[in-house]
């Protein structure tokens, strides 16, 4: 019975949704006060013996089948393409540039560009099995009616806003460029599926419209904030074969001078070309080098109904990464998915840009042990300066982890993203309230 209510609910939900998506392009400001003139009107017209409203209702239906029947058919022969940017950062808005392109031996004027995207209503799977945040505090006719899981799934799905452009008049064969602009609301790709071409009829009521395909996509990163620095008094420390070695296993490929083979060295080491040359084993010397490498604990696993939670803490260690990397230091970025990932940034490594273009793609795990990451964070500790961690939640394993770090001599700075009455005031972790993120950004500071 449940079953049979969701997918009857979910189908309700579809269909109204469509409609409203259609009624939003096809009707102007104008044309929706018509429509609920219309609706008073007829219905302060139904007893045409003591009302003469009916008339007023009979000439303002005329007015709409009029209109109706003026922009049945949109004049087709725009095209358009985008020029977007590389990236941008959620809700920072972007300007790019569209291409219009009249393919027609006509004039076309009067017309609006509008960006269209893959469809924001969720699937029926979705629908059944996610339930929006606090869902279980709403009263039970709330709950069996899942109107606000429905909009809340529905904007889940909406990653962007945009407005309507008007476009210049094109003349024959030949093109102009429009300004576009959209305001990305979540991280992660957006897809945009092509463009939506309208224009008002002669009345101003309604719009004809039509849609065209320009498919891309572009890369949103997480939302930074104004973060203060971390004072992590950890010291440089020896590492091995130089900062070639800090994301491999084996020796470093850092040249510094070519010697003979010595009993023991490494085949990898062999500098081929001076064997062609002369005939013996040439070896290349590596150079050991002493800095500061600092590690950025991403905790992936997100509590049900902790999706704010999970993005802040994601955005905290975005706004982290440009802080640790610099000409002088290292960062290593770990965290856990259907694996454990680990990337090293810094000299001679991958950039913080592209440490936060990882980050912008990152999802929630429902997994909470914390011992893999934890595992893979420890190999490292030999040559670990300090440590930023960022937890979803506090439990015993996460503080031995902490503890752990502490007793090897890591400096670390820990944030836990949470409600501020969620953690006890013992727990030597900083407390980032997602309802109010920079205020408890600005108490940062080291962690004793």
């Amino acid at each position: 019975m449940e079953k049979a209510s969701t997918k009857f609910l979910y189908r309700t939900y579809s269909r109204l949704g469509r409609l409203g998506f259609w009624k939003k392009n096809k009707f102007s400001m104008a044309g929706n006060f018509l429509i609920y003139t219309l609706i008073l009107t007829a219905c302060l017209g139904l007893d045409t013996f003591r009302s003469m409203v009916y008339q007023l209702f009979s000439l303002l239906f005329s007015v709409f089948a009029v209109s109706a029947i003026l922009s049945f058919k949109a004049p087709k022969g725009l095209f358009a393409k985008r020029i977007l940017p590389e990236y941008t950062t959620a809700g920072t808005p972007v300007s790019y540039t569209i291409l219009v392109e009249n393919r027609t031996n006509r004039l076309k004027k009067g017309f609006e560009i509008r960006e269209r995207f893959s469809s924001p209503i969720p699937s029926l799977e979705a629908f059944a099995n996610t339930r929006e945040p606090h869902e279980h505090l709403r009263n039970p006719w709330d709950r069996k009616l899942k109107v606000q899981r429905w909009q809340w799934l529905i904007h889940q799905k909406k990653n962007a806003v945009v407005t309507r452009r008007p476009v210049p008049a094109v003349p024959p064969k030949s093109r102009v460029a429009v300004r576009g602009e959209l305001t990305p609301l979540n991280r992660g790709y957006i897809h945009l599926n092509g463009f939506t071409f309208l224009k008002k009829e002669p009345l101003g009521f309604m719009r004809a419209f039509y849609h065209t395909t320009s498919e891309a996509r572009l890369l949103v990163l997480p939302r930074r904030y104004n973060v203060p620095a971390l004072d992590l008094p950890g010291s440089r420390k020896h590492h091995t074969g130089g900062i070639a070695l800090t994301s491999k296993i084996g020796n470093s490929d850092e040249f510094i001078s070519l010697r003979e083979y010595r009993p023991g060295d490494p085949m990898r080491l062999i500098h081929w070309k001076s064997l062609a040359k002369t005939g013996k084993l040439i070896i290349r010397e590596n150079r050991d080098e002493h800095f500061v490498r600092h590690a950025l604990i991403l905790d992936t696993y997100a509590p049900e109904g902790a999706a704010q939670g999970f993005e802040t803490a994601v955005s905290l260690a975005a706004s982290y990464v440009s802080k640790l990397v610099t000409g002088e230091s290292l960062l290593d970025l770990f965290f856990a998915g259907n694996r454990i990932y680990h990337y090293a940034s810094g000299r001679g490594l991958l950039g913080n840009k592209k440490i936060i273009e990882i980050l912008a793609l990152i999802q929630p795990t429902t997994e909470s042990s914390f011992a893999p990451v934890s595992r893979a964070v420890l190999k490292y500790r030999q040559l670990l300066s300090g440590c930023v961690l960022i937890f979803n939640c506090l439990d015993s394993e996460r503080l031995d982890f902490l503890n752990t770090l502490k007793a090897n001599g890591i400096a670390t700075a820990a944030f836990l993203v949470a409600d501020t009455n969620a953690a006890s005031p013992g727990a030597p972790v900083h407390l980032v309230d997602p309802g109010n993120i920079q205020a408890s950004l600005n108490k940062a500071g080291q962690i004793p």
